[in-house]
């Protein structure tokens, strides 16, 4: 729409049939995330770099940290394209694709087909009005809620005691202001 691609095109598997090579490396995360003590994001990020050894195969990153500094910013451009109604009508029926085209010539048009690539296609204008383009100047940084004082208590009342003298201030922090109890509160 605004010639950053001239063409672009996304293929999906369809459901079920997704066995691939990132499926191996999720699964020795979770044979050695079951090994090992994991009470903070380092743990947890210590983890998936150490499943595949010596090779380095699995390489964290963090998108936050535990104080709420965000290291990979998030957008919102379901908010910013769609529900605000300004630009884009929903793709009817979106699970049943499974390939999508899109084309810099054919601006808000996307082609979409159901399983394989050379089933007849569906041509489809995702613009409520195709001269209408929403601007590229903008991007809907999302900022991260955080915790509300409710689970902060609950972390701190319930979970704390768990967590090692190093993880306490950093997984389980005194709640910023008391917050009203919960129902999770009495939960044991």
């Amino acid at each position: 729409m605004h010639s950053l691609h001239l063409k672009l095109d996304l293929h999906f598997r369809i459901a079920g049939h997704d066995l691939s090579g990132p499926d191996l490396f999720f699964g020795l995360v979770k044979q050695a995330i079951r090994k090992t003590r994991v009470q903070t994001l380092s743990d947890i990020a210590g983890v998936v770099r150490d499943s595949t050894a010596e090779k380095q195969l699995n390489i964290p990153q963090l998108v936050g940290l535990e104080d709420g500094t965000v290291l990979v910013e998030t957008y919102d451009w379901d908010h910013h394209l769609c529900t605000t109604g300004r630009y884009f009508r929903p793709l009817p029926d979106i699970e049943s694709y499974r390939h999508f085209s899109f084309d810099a010539l054919r601006p808000g048009v996307v082609i979409a087909k159901v399983t394989h690539s050379d089933t007849e296609p569906l041509v489809f204008q995702l613009l409520y009005n195709p001269d209408v383009h929403p601007s590229a100047d903008y991007l809907p940084v999302q900022t991260p809620p955080g915790v509300n004082l409710d689970r902060q208590s609950y972390l701190f009342e319930k979970i704390r005691k768990f967590c090692s003298d190093e993880a306490k201030n950093i997984t389980c922090p005194p709640p910023k202001s008391k917050a009203p109890r919960s129902k999770m509160d009495s939960v044991d």
